[in-house]
């Protein structure tokens, strides 16, 4: 077994809480400016604890440079064994 380390992307989400003042005729238009506005306008933004979550069925490994070249060498020889040298 290799203790060779490899790079993945993980998806995580998590809730956060927060708050923005808006000023508005009603709590319906404050609600609908809140919801207009983007993450970096919100204010005291904090994350809720445990509210971490990982999706461990969508990680997939970084793929190197070297990777990629031996899949393409692979390619190149299925392609060459199947149909012949060109």
């Amino acid at each position: 077994m290799s203790n060779e380390k490899k790079k993945f992307v993980v998806p995580v989400t998590w809730v956060v809480a927060a708050e923005v003042v808006v000023e508005a005729k009603n709590e319906l238009e404050a609600n609908d400016l809140a919801n207009a506005l983007t993450f970096s306008e919100f204010e005291n933004v904090k994350p809720i604890s445990h509210s971490l979550d990982i999706d461990f069925g969508m990680i997939e490994e970084v793929q190197t440079p070297e990777d990629t070249q031996a899949a393409v060498e692979d390619y190149v020889f299925w392609r060459e064994a199947t149909e012949g040298v060109k």
